[in-house]
């Protein structure tokens, strides 16, 4: 995605205006980094994640790591406030709901003369609401599926085949709710009733839709006071059985009908911003329905920009009050896939054709899909995350596809091992004053560790480390299982009275604080969404007389006798590290 001259001058006045992105994806937030980077704007970021390949992005001048594993909504809001309050940013523009919701919360407030990429309030709700969609939809005359609001409590499956046939279309009412920023609300489609309560163990109240035979087709566009000023149709070439966004996309000749509905809705609700409104399109009837509405920046957003409509361009004109010219035309023939969830789409499609067409049909179904990467040969497709100018997220997130097969390798687990142990001595060559011990729900391992470790250093005279125990699940309050709490009496330990506690980054020190975790899911949140911290795995303390370990797993939902061992690794693996500590200090 190079934006050409002509381009950059038809944006020349966005040249040296300050702009803060919110997001961590590969395609709204990297496409609107590099819109934005390429017409010469100051694109600061703030990330949910921190190890996204969009941050390598060169576009970027400074990058701030704000989230909500780390941060509860109340210190985010804080951070970001901060933030918009001390730097002069022309736009702020949330790539997704966990920004966009505070921000509109919260903008009025400020005081500054940031302009925001957030729809009016008084709309939201027919814009993030799925039932609100629904009904404005119906106001205005636009198709939607059969459908209703209902309590999946007091219903059975096999009640909701008969109103509404199988499968089943699922869809919790938003994506994102205000009050559960962390947790995305995905829907679902069920074809029996395993899959339908394995949903309902997480969703109540739930907006049921029957399924409609077709393809995905999206409608992307950019209004101005309720005015369609660029319009990009896009469909669904490759898309997960069970439901979710597409790994492969294909533009499309805009459809008049579809056109017309989304201009309809943009009138009533004199809608100024971006959007991209979902249809399901049956090529046999040719009839569609509305889905979903998507107020933001979209996933598909590098295949609109790669055909010749650059959204984020326009939409930062609009936001600054600087005219634009209509933008209806683009390259119909262009394609984009999903780089990595598109490989595991092809693996896990493979595997599903193979048991249900043999291995031979199966194939030949794989041999075709992946003929469609010699497009890449056209220039008529690209990959979401590459860009000639731009090849540094590519090259991060082709490594990420391999880099736990490479570690798995007998040399490399070696070599992480002997780094870990280096970054141990690294940490001890400074005072120690406080460890951490955190595993994920801080129930069965961390308090057990916890515990036995204030015991081991009050022995080893050592007890001026303070230790304290936490998880990186955010329900608090959980007292440990019975089992746990019966096993650590062997230990001469009492855990009945822990309760558990959620780590956030005001708990991390950079200095002076030793954090000690299990497993690779462990390490991942870590480094994902924390910063600023010195932290080693206990597997690789356990001494090497008992075998390689690469983790001390999860004991939650095994048996006693695997938590009797759990407890001896973590007993051992302690062992070694008051003994390293003694070395330190003596």
């Amino acid at each position: 995605m190079q934006v050409n001259k002509t381009t950059i001058k038809a944006f020349k006045q966005l040249k040296n205006k300050n702009v803060l992105i919110f997001g961590e994806d590969t395609r709204s937030f990297l496409s609107v980094i590099r819109s934005l980077g390429e017409v010469e704007m100051n694109v600061d970021v703030v990330t949910f994640s921190n190890r996204t390949p969009s941050l390598k992005s060169k576009y970027i001048r400074n990058r701030y790591y704000f989230n909500y594993q780390a941060y509860d909504p109340a210190d985010w809001n804080a951070k970001v406030s901060d933030l918009l309050l001390t730097n002069e940013y022309d736009i702020a523009i949330p790539c997704d709901e966990r920004a966009l919701y505070p921000l509109q919360t919260f903008q009025a407030s400020l005081n500054i003369k940031t302009r925001f990429a957030i729809p009016n309030t008084a709309i939201m709700a027919p814009l993030f609401n799925k039932v609100e969609t629904r009904l404005i939809a119906q106001t205005c005359g636009v198709s939607v599926a059969k459908g209703a609001l209902l309590n999946l409590t007091s219903i059975s499956y096999n009640e909701l085949t008969e109103q509404f046939g199988s499968p089943l279309v699922l869809k919790p009412v938003q994506s994102y709710t205000s009050e559960h920023l962390n947790q995305r609300n995905s829907v679902s489609i069920v074809k029996d009733k395993d899959g339908f309560d394995a949903f309902r163990k997480h969703y109540s109240d739930c907006l049921i839709e029957t399924y409609n035979a077709g393809y995905g087709v999206g409608i992307s566009i950019l209004a101005v006071k309720g005015e369609l000023y660029a319009a990009f149709a896009h469909e669904r070439v490759a898309e997960p059985e069970s439901g979710g966004g597409s790994t492969y996309r294909k533009a499309s000749k805009i459809d008049p009908s579809m056109l017309d509905a989304c201009q309809k809705i943009c009138s009533k609700l004199r809608f100024d911003g971006v959007a991209m409104f979902e249809f399901k399109f049956n090529p046999d009837t040719q009839d569609w329905i509305l889905i979903e509405i998507n107020a933001r920046f979209w996933g598909s957003l590098p295949l609109a920009i790669f055909a010749g409509v650059n959204f984020p361009a326009m939409y930062a004109m609009t936001l600054l009050d600087y005219p634009i010219d209509p933008k209806f035309t683009y390259n119909p023939y262009a394609y984009a896939r999903n780089f990595t969830s598109d490989i595991y789409d092809i693996k896990s499609d493979f595997e599903q054709q193979r048991e249900k067409l043999g291995l031979g049909k199966a194939s030949l179904k794989l041999a075709k899909r992946l003929v469609g990467f010699t497009r890449l040969l056209t220039w008529q497709e690209k990959i979401d995350s590459f860009d000639w100018q731009d090849r540094a997220p590519f090259v991060a997130e082709f490594k990420s596809l391999f880099q736990d097969k490479v570690d798995n390798l007998p040399i490399i687990k070696n070599n992480i091992r002997k780094s870990k142990i280096l970054n141990l001595e690294q940490v001890l060559t400074e005072p120690l004053n406080e460890i951490l011990v955190v595993c994920y729900g801080n129930i069965m391992r961390s308090p057990f560790a916890g515990e036995l470790l204030k015991q081991k250093l009050n022995d080893a005279d050592l007890q001026h480390i303070k230790v304290d125990s936490y998880g990186f699940h955010q329900h608090e309050n959980r007292s440990c299982p019975t089992e746990c709490v019966e096993l650590a009496k062997s230990w001469q330990l009492d855990l009945s009275s822990h309760r558990s506690k959620w780590i956030k980054q005001k708990d991390m020190k950079p200095e002076g604080q030793l954090i000690l975790i299990f497993d690779h899911k462990n390490q991942y949140i870590l480094e994902e969404y924390y910063e600023g911290f010195n932290a080693i795995s206990l597997a690789a303390l356990i001494p090497e007389s008992k075998g390689y370990h690469s983790q001390i797993e999860d004991p939650y939902e095994r048996n006693q006798e695997y938590l009797a061992y759990c407890y001896q690794l973590i007993d051992q693996a302690l062992d070694n590290l008051v003994s390293q500590i003694q070395a330190h200090y003596s």
